[in-house]
């Protein structure tokens, strides 16, 4: 991803405009969101783990780092 080297597990979808793919234990789709824990959330695609919220990408690329397996 251009422009955020921090950012070596999320990248731009190649199927959605605006939306992110997160990789870190499982696939992550990666969104804007208004909501006054984040502007961005990353949603599990499997569902089984609960959202995650970050006000910069470079931060939610942290945060999916962090996660236990």
């Amino acid at each position: 991803m251009q422009g955020m080297p921090s950012c070596i597990n999320i990248e731009r979808s190649a199927f959605r405009k605006g939306e992110y793919v997160g990789y870190a234990h499982g696939v992550w789709t990666i969104t804007k969101t208004n909501s006054t824990y984040g502007n961005w959330i990353a949603r599990d695609r499997d569902g089984n783990r609960p959202a995650i919220y970050a006000f910069r990408l470079a931060e939610l690329s942290d945060k999916l780092s962090a996660l236990k397996a």
